[in-house]
């Protein structure tokens, strides 16, 4: 009876281990999608290119948050630009080249600074999956040292139940 409750206990741990290796593979593809995109977003100007290259499980979201950051920056860049206007701080006669160069770089100091936001976030995330990483790979390794043991003994059983029938093994 020992012997059954053996290879239950031995096909129970199987299918944890697969489980787990199942969650293990999926959550480095997602690290590995992670690193990918934080890449893309510390480049200093986002560029088509970079956007096809955002990873698959991430492209709805990467397009979402780069498209809210870059609403995100034109409404930070025309608050400030308006304040700048209204300060006088171009003159009465504005240079508009020089009001554009200066909503140019309003525009991607606050760029820079929501993709700072976004990396931060994604960073914490990044974190947060490698620690249930390294729970899984601790439940995992525990589950193969069980294993083995299980291994001995149902060897050792049935090393025993041959004798006790006098067959030679």
């Amino acid at each position: 009876m020992g012997f059954i409750m053996f290879l239950a206990r031995k096909i129970q741990l199987q299918n944890e281990q697969n489980n787990l290796q199942f969650q293990l593979t999926s959550i480095s593809n997602k690290l590995q999608d992670y690193t990918n995109y934080v890449s893309i977003l510390s480049s200093d100007s986002v560029q088509m290119a970079d956007m096809a290259s955002i990873p698959t499980s991430l492209f709805g979201q990467g397009l979402f948050e780069l498209g809210a950051a870059h609403n995100q920056a034109l409404q930070i860049a025309n608050a400030q630009m308006g304040q700048a206007q209204q300060s006088g701080m171009f003159g009465q006669n504005p240079n508009p080249q020089m009001m554009n160069i200066t909503y140019q770089k309003l525009y991607e100091n606050a760029r820079k600074q929501i993709q700072k936001q976004l990396q931060a976030r994604m960073n914490e995330e990044e974190k947060q999956l490698q620690t249930k990483k390294t729970m899984l790979d601790t439940r995992l390794s525990m589950i193969t040292k069980e294993l083995e043991s299980l291994d001995q003994h149902i060897g050792s059983g049935i090393k025993n139940q041959i004798s006790n029938y006098g067959i030679q093994g």
